[in-house]
């Protein structure tokens, strides 16, 4: 039996890089690897903000004063998330590097196009992201433009649980550490839910036609992972 996730494609560079530091992590690794999670952690976060904004913006068509908003929203997760990464890595000891790695391992799925970054979801909020295109094709415009922006905030909140809460959770951060963190994840949050009620409501039939398509798109089953 499948789960219904939220994916992404990631790149080869990303997955190479992470099924390296995997593999080292699981077998004989003898010192942490601050430099190699840090770049790992800053490719991800660009493939997930390409992924969840720049290229679900691109999509929609959205206008040059638009899209301006989107770039600004990701500087500013970038920005937060870069400074979170930074400090923690160099503070995290080789069981910590091991608990990351796992982390890692439990965001990925292999699918027929390569490897995904996937988090699972309930099958009632990917049949509500299912049933977005089926709204507009059928001329429900209003209620999918409702419809939408209750599906991104709830995609934003289960993103930020897994790409963030889960990992501190797991990696068990100091206080300082955890503090820095919770900085991190309300300045994202923040701006990510700004951008969405700021945004959605501004899209044409058109582009809310294809924002539908597109996160409608990013939902993929995959079966449950053996290991």
């Amino acid at each position: 039996m499948t789960n219904p996730h939220v994916a992404f494609l990631s790149s080869d560079k990303l997955h190479t890089r992470t099924d390296a530091f995997i593999t080292r992590m699981q077998g004989d690794a003898s010192k942490p690897e601050p430099q190699e999670i840090e770049a790992i952690m800053g490719i991800f976060i660009d493939e997930a903000l390409q992924a969840f904004m720049v290229r679900a913006a691109d999509a929609a068509g959205l206008s040059p004063g638009l899209f301006k908003v989107v770039n600004m929203t990701c500087q500013t997760i970038n920005k937060a998330t870069t400074l979170v990464i930074g400090r923690s890595a160099k503070k995290m000891d080789l069981a910590q590097n091991k608990a990351a790695a796992e982390y890692m391992d439990s965001v990925r799925q292999q699918g027929e196009q390569g490897w995904y970054v996937a988090f699972p979801v309930s099958e009632s909020m990917a049949m509500k992201g299912n049933n977005l295109p089926d709204l507009c094709a059928n001329g429900d415009y209003q209620e999918a433009r409702r419809e939408l922006e209750e599906y991104l905030h709830a995609v934003t909140d289960e993103s930020i649980r897994w790409y963030f809460e889960k990992p501190m959770e797991l990696l068990g951060f100091g206080p300082v550490l955890r503090k820095l963190a919770s900085v991190g994840v309300e300045t994202t949050r923040k701006a990510s839910r700004s951008l969405v009620r700021n945004l959605v409501p501004k899209l044409d039939d058109e582009q809310l036609t294809a924002s539908s398509r597109y996160q409608a798109d990013m939902l993929m089953n995959f079966l449950p992972r053996t290991r």
